[in-house]
């Protein structure tokens, strides 16, 4: 009995390594007892099919997972039952020793690197984003510096497209590359109705300015504050001192007065007319019993000359 046991298993686990017919027959020469050995690879959920040598190969197969169903030995009368038998996949421990680990990746990722023993084990999960060549990807894209799989990813030089975003007023150049739905640009550009520079004399900008190279433009100028007069009637109080806007010249002090008089006091013998705005005195001719010497009429102080 005992001896038939060893017989039994060992027939078995040979038939799980290297593959027998699907009945053997172990003769025990000393009792003369018959044993049959009928042995099971498990192929679905609920089916099993005989195990022979067509199912296994002495070398390593793609993937081996042996599975028996319940092994029972007839010893004369009597059954032994062993119950259900399990034996361990060797590929997943001859994979793993390889380094092919992972039998999953994360959603975004694609599997590489199968090992040749075990299909379900690989080494590496590649991001979605690697699956470029260089015929699939175009100008102005290129091809990433590394690789995952064999492919790429279809990227943008951010050298010569550094911006993503501009800051207003500025706005985005003409010249643009799309990587992975985001697109950069060559540079930040000012609109063009930002063209006047508002460099003329006490000129201003007209709200935000746009810079671009050093340069500040504005969509209008103005005058700054204060010049906002044009002095028709008596002139400004300083000439030089104005801002020309659209060929017109504004002031910010125009002359109250002619400012035609110059004298402190009115002299004797003259008759004067005062200048509020200057404080001065303007002599417009002589006093009763007095005239000029050369009865010349002047703007300026009189010689006057008692009769």
């Amino acid at each position: 009995m005992r001896k038939q046991l060893a017989i039994g298993v060992s027939v078995l686990a040979l038939t799980a390594l290297g593959g027998v017919s699907e009945n053997e027959f172990i003769s025990d020469n000393q009792s003369g007892v018959h044993s049959q050995y009928t042995h099971f690879v498990r192929t679905s959920l609920n089916q099993f099919e005989p195990l022979s040598g067509a199912n296994l190969d002495v070398g390593l197969p793609n993937r081996v997972s042996l599975q028996t169903a319940s092994v029972s030995f007839i010893t004369g009368g009597d059954t032994v039952d062993f119950g259900n038998m399990e034996f361990s996949d060797p590929s997943i421990d001859v994979c793993k020793n390889l380094g092919y680990t992972k039998n999953s990746c994360e959603t975004g990722y694609w599997k590489f690197d199968f090992c040749s023993y075990n299909r379900e084990y690989f080494k590496t999960c590649c991001a979605d984003s690697y699956k470029y060549t260089s015929a699939t990807c175009g100008y102005p894209n290129e091809l990433s510096s590394d690789s995952c799989g064999g492919k790429y990813k279809c990227v943008c030089n951010k050298t010569s497209y550094p911006v993503e975003k501009c800051t207003e007023p500025q706005v985005p150049s003409n010249s643009s590359c799309t990587e992975e739905g985001t697109t950069y640009y060559s540079e930040c550009v000012c609109p063009s109705n930002y063209n006047q520079t508002c460099t003329g004399t006490n000129q201003e900008g007209s709200g935000i300015g746009c810079t671009y190279n050093g340069v500040t433009k504005y969509t209008a100028c103005q005058c700054k504050a204060g010049y906002n007069m044009t002095c028709s009637e008596l002139g400004p109080v300083t000439p030089s001192d104005y801002c020309l806007l659209n060929g017109i010249k504004y002031y910010n002090n125009c002359k109250t007065c002619d400012f035609k008089c110059s004298l402190d006091s009115c002299p004797t013998g003259n008759v004067c007319e005062y200048e509020e705005c200057s404080q001065k005195y303007c002599a417009i001719g002589c006093a009763t019993n007095y005239h000029d010497v050369d009865n010349y009429w002047c703007n300026s102080a009189m010689r006057c000359w008692f009769k």
